[in-house]
């Protein structure tokens, strides 16, 4: 059963399993303890790897945190990093040269302005200008992260957005692919990229997500199935 939780429970997690953390909660570097820093539902699921843990909480304004996945905009551009607009509510986090597979001085991203990128928070402290890596910095390769070209970015709640990267029963994209093939980057600061071969197929993904995030579950296959048959009727002028 889902349980209840504020700042200061003890949590519900299997010590013995490798935990990866989502949103709402800390590891204490002293104490060793995860801790939640948010009242909210506990979500714990089981993974290949072991289990994921976050706090389910409703935020209109995201707060970065250390191991989040982002989508974000560069908005600005300096000598040794850039400028990257998580949402916007919130201040602008930093972006290093460095922060990128097989970077080096002589060789820098070429990124620009409006560009969007999937990165990971690496430091996100209170009195600090958050940091994201475009890269897993336990292997120093790419993991996905990076340049995101094409596509689009549907904006969605936060919570949302976090049920259909951690929760692996979440139905939406399995729905989804059983009308198109695409290529998703979901960012838990509520930014979900995707991009289809087809343009009608990219917006029907994009009109599909914008439209189940306010629904039940019960009602997205049909949500969806209406947005790929309006498309097709679309292109042949029914």
């Amino acid at each position: 059963m889902p349980a209840l939780i504020f700042p200061g429970d003890k949590l519900n997690i299997d010590s013995q399993k490798p935990t990866s953390l989502g949103p709402g909660l800390y590891y204490d570097p002293v104490t060793q303890e995860i801790e939640p820093t948010n009242a909210g539902i506990e979500v714990v699921t089981e993974t290949k790897r072991g289990q994921t843990a976050y706090v389910e909480f409703n935020s209109k304004r995201y707060i970065p945190a250390v191991g989040d996945y982002v989508i974000g905009v560069i908005v600005g551009q300096f000598s040794d990093s850039y400028k990257v607009s998580l949402s916007s509510f919130s201040s602008s986090v930093t972006l290093s040269y460095m922060a990128f597979p097989n970077a080096s001085k002589k060789n820098k991203p070429t990124l620009k302005i409006g560009d969007l990128v999937y990165a990971r928070v690496c430091a996100a402290e209170k009195e600090l200008e958050a940091e994201i890596e475009c890269l897993d910095s336990t292997t120093g390769k790419d993991a996905g992260f990076g340049l995101l070209e094409g596509g689009m970015v549907a904006e969605v709640s936060p919570a949302f957005a976090r049920c259909m990267l951690f929760d692996q029963k979440f139905p939406f994209l399995k729905m989804l692919s059983n009308f198109t093939q695409f290529e998703v980057a979901i960012g838990v600061n509520g930014k979900i990229w995707f991009k289809c071969d087809e343009l009608r197929n990219t917006l029907a993904c994009y009109r599909s997500i914008l439209d189940c995030q306010k629904i039940p579950v019960a009602q997205y296959k049909d949500t969806i199935k209406t947005h790929f048959k309006n498309i097709v009727n679309a292109a042949t002028g029914r």
